[in-house]
Parts: C-alpha cells; sequence; structure tokens
C-alpha cells in the first residue's frame, strides 16, 4: 500500500511540473508585425531586433518575403524594437509586452534614403512629344510619373548623366514595375535639358 502511495504522489507531482510548465509557456508573450515602405510595400529581409529596456539579450529576427516578421517568448515588460534596411532610415519603437499574448500588431513603416549621389534642386518636369510618359521630380528626393497605361510615383536618384528611378506605386498592369528592379534613365549631358527613358525622348 505504502509503495501505491509512492507511485501515485510522484505520478501528481509529474502531472503538476507538466501543468505548471505548460501554464509558464502559455505566459509568454509574442508579438506579430510587419515592415512596410511609405506606400505600403512589404519589405523583406529588415532586421529586427527587439531588447528589454530594463537589460537582458537581444532577440532578432528578419520579415518574409511580404515584410512579416514574429517574436515569441517575450517576457513580460517594456521592450525596445529596432528596424534596419539597406537603403531606408532605421527606426526605433518602444512596446509594453503582456504575457496574455494580445498584444497589438506592429505596423512599422520605414522611410526610403533617397538612391543615388544627388538630387534635383526644385521640381523639374519632363514630358514626351504628345504629353506622354512625363515625369516630375522634387528636391526631396520623390517622382510622380504618367506613361500609356496608368500613373506612378517612386523615389530617385542622380548618379553622373543617369536617373536611377524606383516605381513604388503603379497603378497600371502588375509586374510592369518592381521596388527590387530601378528603372534607369539618361540624361543628355550636364545641363540635363532631355532625358532618355526607354527609346522615348523627354524634355523640360
Amino acid at each position: 500500500m505504502e509503495r501505491w502511495h509512492r507511485i501515485a504522489y510522484c505520478t501528481v507531482a509529474a502531472g503538476l511540473f507538466v501543468l505548471v510548465t505548460v501554464t509558464q509557456s502559455a505566459a509568454q508573450g509574442q508579438i506579430r508585425g510587419a515592415v512596410t515602405d511609405e506606400w505600403g510595400n512589404g519589405l523583406a529581409g529588415a532586421l529586427v531586433l527587439a531588447e528589454r529596456t530594463s537589460g537582458g539579450g537581444t532577440l532578432e529576427t528578419t520579415s518574409d518575403e511580404d515584410g512579416d516578421f514574429l517574436f515569441v517568448g517575450l517576457s513580460s515588460g517594456q521592450w525596445a524594437f529596432e528596424f534596419h534596411l539597406e537603403g531606408y532610415q532605421p527606426v526605433r519603437q518602444n512596446m509594453q509586452i503582456r504575457a496574455s499574448n494580445s498584444n497589438r500588431r506592429i505596423e512599422m513603416e520605414l522611410p526610403v534614403v533617397p538612391t543615388g549621389e544627388s538630387l534635383f534642386s526644385e521640381d523639374v518636369e519632363y514630358e514626351a512629344e504628345g504629353g506622354t510618359p512625363n515625369i516630375t521630380f522634387d528636391e526631396e528626393g520623390q517622382f510622380e510619373f504618367e506613361d500609356t497605361n496608368g500613373e506612378g510615383e517612386g523615389t530617385y536618384g542622380l548618379i553622373g548623366l543617369n536617373g536611377i528611378l524606383i516605381v513604388r506605386e503603379y497603378d497600371g498592369p502588375d509586374e510592369t514595375y518592381s521596388v527590387n528592379q530601378p528603372v534607369v534613365v539618361t540624361f543628355a549631358d550636364n545641363e540635363r535639358i532631355t532625358m532618355t527613358w526607354g527609346e522615348v525622348t523627354l524634355s523640360k
């Protein structure tokens, strides 16, 4: 009888240990989020760092092809999240994490760092004979354009006689432009009076 009691005690103790372990595991907080650019495009490969502000190690993950990321096993408390991706300004955000797993989703927008060596010093507009395509560059590193299929906008940079255009948003046919594939336009000379986009010449 005594041996049976010992077995029963051990069984109950083991069950309680499993219950406590599961409860502690369930008490760990988690956070989901997404990293996007200013136009809502998901940014793949962004480095996301999580660090408890009261001290401790740093956790890290990367965003997937849609810009989504996930952290699990975060203890309750104040955490700082940092977001890094080449070509974008890093961003930091603090957030209170709760172990209930009911934390709100982080939507982090990274500002673009314009591509290239320089920008126009004022707004400049170019258009082809007949008016289309046309494009307007501003001094902040952004541009708007219209072609025969739609309208779009994005960011640019100047490198020598080339303009490096990254189309961020376009309402024409899908896959006409890609964020990962810049459009290169060429200026005739340093005066930048005319430029060539594909086989079309545009003038100021």
